[in-house]
């Protein structure tokens, strides 16, 4: 089971939770999100085991490719409208593609027909993208049927690994705001308590 915490923006709380190694960590390029980076914003090293992702809504497929040789990213999570041209484009550029799909009902993850490296299922709550802090009936789930590893978000805590570690086809784990002291700033105790769970 990989896990990954994102929403990371502190420089300090980065080098901290670094020491976990978490198998990714996210960073938002988002201009709205109480999480946003900063458009100058350079990822710091990170343990080698662990990938950066930028994490973008509906951005120029150019802006992204540039931020990541600019920032310091390998993944890139869309969580917008993107297409499978977005998502081809980036391969060809090297970049690993997770694509983000807000998740209700059945029909949301009946349907999926694009070819990104891994999907994310992260809560649907109206217009909101990600970042909701809340869980989704997982058992909707059990109508995925597509053959590409996905990523859980939503609503994450230490409490809920062993349950999701039971679902078909799940790749990783996606930790964010159950995690927080303040947007943006994780709580080293917990990080540490997924770490040793997982």
């Amino acid at each position: 089971m990989k896990w990954k915490v994102c929403g990371m923006r502190d420089l300090t709380n980065i080098e901290a939770v670094a020491t976990c190694e978490p198998d990714y960590m996210g960073f938002i390029w988002v201009e709205k999100s109480p999480r946003y980076v900063g458009a100058d914003f350079v990822i710091p090293t990170l343990p080698a085991l662990t990938k950066a992702v930028g994490v973008f809504v509906n951005e120029s497929t150019d802006t992204i490719i540039s931020l990541s040789k600019k920032a310091g990213f390998q993944v890139v999570q869309l969580h917008g409208e993107e297409g499978q041209d977005v998502i081809d484009a980036l391969h060809a550029e090297g970049l690993t593609v997770i694509k983000a799909v807000s998740v209700a009902s059945k029909e949301d993850v009946k349907g999926l027909n694009l070819k990104p490296d891994y999907y994310l299922f992260d809560t649907k709550k109206g217009s909101q993208v990600g970042g909701t802090g809340e869980r989704f009936d997982w058992s909707i789930l059990k109508a995925y049927a597509i053959d590409i590893p996905y990523f859980l978000a939503g609503g994450l805590d230490e409490a809920s690994i062993e349950e999701a570690k039971q679902l078909p086809g799940i790749y990783a784990l996606d930790f964010n705001s159950k995690l927080e002291l303040s947007p943006g700033l994780k709580d080293l105790t917990k990080v540490k308590e997924i770490m040793q769970n997982i």
